[in-house]
């Protein structure tokens, strides 16, 4: 299905839900209670141009595009307890995704974004200028046991600054993908292979008591554990990277909407929150995260350096102490043998006769 086309058709059956949701929401501030709404900004684009599930923040302003749309948009981040429309809005045209662009992830390491083209199947790390370089393509064989859902195109990412990873959720599936962020030779994209996915549907782990269903609509990380949101469910849910349900968390105002991706910030507000925005309305909301750290903006804290490897510190060979060498000792010198006494003859007188 043309992306393009799609934002017509998922309304079709919701539009009266989300207009009566829009006339009833209000934004309040945050009670420090999980899920409590902090604040709300609409986009300004009319319909069916609000239809999007794409929303980050690079620690100062948030971001989004249309449905696989070609504009990267950035907006003031309200203040708390603001709800209205978008201030500061600056556009800018997106290069390099020749489907656009559906979902995004900010990554604080490398200062971009992480982003899921419209086609469903290419990653791209986008600039805040808009040029979108292709990193890889997911390969069938990458997503095993992938049940393509209603809008087989919509994909929602997240960035895992602890081990340089990324989480891939395609839209409706129980199935979260984990990936390194690097290519295979064939440009393809590489499972983690310690936990190349998470399942939400498999008891004890599912949704089934909270929604009456598990899917993921949209994920974010940002420190220990994955936190997932259910369309059309009043609740968030947390999850450890090994696919253990941590707890649900009940959004405490305007819950049952059509939740999408979401994005962590702990520097706007007095409070952690998380950006969720909205399917069908175009408004981005802040719910209060469970916990101080749980949801890092930027993909969370870089992995701590391995400590340096110890040198070993040789061990001194001895030196080994000569053997002194033995004073030879002196020569005495040979005595002179006794020379015979020499016989002096004897001589007759001089002048003497016989």
């Amino acid at each position: 299905m043309n992306g393009r086309a799609r934002p017509a058709l998922r309304v079709a059956g919701l539009l009266v839900v989300a207009l009566l949701i829009v006339a009833t929401a209000a934004a309040h501030p945050a009670a420090a209670a999980p899920g409590d709404l902090v604040a709300s900004v609409t986009v300004p684009e009319p319909y069916p141009r609000q239809v999007a599930p794409s929303v980050a923040f690079d620690g100062r302003n948030l971001y989004y595009t249309e449905y696989a749309g070609s504009v990267l948009y950035r907006i003031d981040v309200p203040a708390a307890g603001g709800s209205g429309a978008a201030t500061g809005q600056v556009s800018v045209p997106i290069q390099g995704a020749p489907s656009g662009i559906m979902t995004l992830a900010f990554d604080a390491g490398r200062n971009e974004f992480w982003a899921t083209g419209g086609d469903g199947v290419s990653i791209y790390l986008l600039t805040r200028s808009g040029t979108a370089t292709l990193v890889f393509t997911i390969d069938e064989s990458d997503r095993p046991g992938f049940v393509p859902g209603p809008f087989p195109m919509e994909t929602k990412i997240a960035y895992d600054r602890s081990d340089d990873t990324i989480w891939y959720s395609p839209d409706a599936n129980a199935r979260v993908f984990h990936y390194l962020t690097t290519a295979d030779a064939l440009g393809t994209a590489q499972l983690v292979s310690a936990t190349p996915y998470i399942d939400v549907s498999v008891a004890p782990n599912d949704m089934t008591a909270e929604c009456g269903y598990s899917q993921s609509s949209g994920v974010a990380v940002g420190g220990a554990d994955l936190f997932i949101s259910v369309a059309g469910c009043p609740y968030y849910f947390e999850y450890t990277k090994t696919g253990r349900k941590v707890a649900p968390y009940r959004y405490n105002t305007n819950s049952g909407t059509s939740t999408q991706d979401l994005e962590c910030d702990d520097v706007s507000y007095v409070v952690p929150v998380f950006w969720i925005r909205d399917g069908y309305d175009g408004t981005m909301r802040a719910f209060e995260q469970p916990a101080s750290g749980a949801c890092v903006f930027g993909g969370g804290a870089a992995a701590a350096p391995p400590p340096p490897t110890p040198t070993p510190t040789p061990t001194p060979t001895p030196t080994p102490t000569p053997t002194p060498t033995p004073t030879p000792s002196p020569l005495l010198p040979l005595l002179p043998l006794p020379l015979p006494t020499p016989v002096i003859p004897t001589l007759p007188p001089i002048g003497g006769g016989l």
